[in-house]
């Protein structure tokens, strides 16, 4: 049974991307908060964007090394306001990936997002990473370095029930990848335990305005967190759970070719 949410991003609210990084937008490591690390808001927010070039709609599925889904990817919750109306279109039966392809283009470009993740490349010689805004130490007031572990590529991906419901419209069936999240310092002494899960697959097949390939995912995160005794002490409460559906894009590049995302550990 996938867990539950202790809060929900607001989808209604938007803030500058500068305001998601700062520290104002973290508990006071010093006040009791009970679910401290669900407390910070949507982590992904735009306020006025510079024009980019439009993806196009392709009808065709994208090749095999396109749709692989290994390497770095920059995810988006799906309840922000400003990727479900475009997603989601006033007078449109189907939902838009193209637009909404467009609208996180728009706020990639600012190094904005929710979380940041890497996918090995199958057969999984090593976990996947991921590093979530929303999950952070409340003590260093630093989002936690999250592992993906028990990685599989799986020929039907689906999601449960509850997992469902965090999803704007119901997800196809398909081949994707499935894995548990846990803590990468599991001898952390402020957290007596945490783990989840991490489910992704691809949804759509776009072409940039180079002509190139452009591609959207599809997934599901959750990362619950028991604190231990030492930041209960320090007023912290119990922990805390992020728990969302989102969807990703590949990282950009820069201009020597390289992705721009989450570092690697070595």
């Amino acid at each position: 049974m996938a867990p539950k949410t202790t809060r929900k991003a607001s989808a209604k609210r938007a803030r500058s991307p500068e305001g998601i990084s700062k520290d104002a937008s973290i508990t006071h490591p010093h006040k009791r908060s009970k679910t401290s690390v669900s407390e910070v808001a949507s982590s992904t927010t735009v306020s006025a964007v510079a024009d980019v070039a439009p993806a196009t709609e392709r009808s065709e599925p994208a090749a095999a090394a396109s749709s692989a889904l290994a390497g770095k990817f920059d995810l988006y919750m799906m309840d922000l306001q400003f990727l479900s109306e475009p997603y989601l279109a006033a007078g449109k039966s189907e939902p838009q990936f193209a637009k909404l392809y467009d609208a996180i283009q728009k706020v990639q470009t600012k190094s904005d997002y929710t979380a940041r993740c890497i996918i090995p490349a199958a057969p999984f010689a090593k976990d996947g990473q991921l590093q979530d805004r929303g999950s952070r130490d409340p003590m260093e007031c630093m989002p936690f370095d999250i592992d993906i572990t028990s990685l599989e590529l799986v020929d039907k991906l689906s999601f449960s029930a509850a997992e469902n419901l965090k999803f704007l419209t119901p997800p196809k069936t398909g081949p994707g990848i499935t894995g548990r999240t846990k803590l990468a310092d599991e001898s952390h002494c402020g957290i007596q335990s945490a783990g989840g899960v991490f489910r992704m697959k691809h949804a759509w097949t776009g072409k940039g305005v180079d002509g190139a390939d452009v591609e959207i995912f599809e997934g599901y995160f959750s990362f619950r967190v028991a604190y231990s005794g030492l930041y209960r002490r320090k007023g912290h409460g119990s922990g805390g759970e992020r728990a969302f559906a989102f969807w990703a894009v590949r990282a950009r590049r820069n201009a020597a070719g390289e992705e721009i995302g989450l570092n690697e550990k070595k």
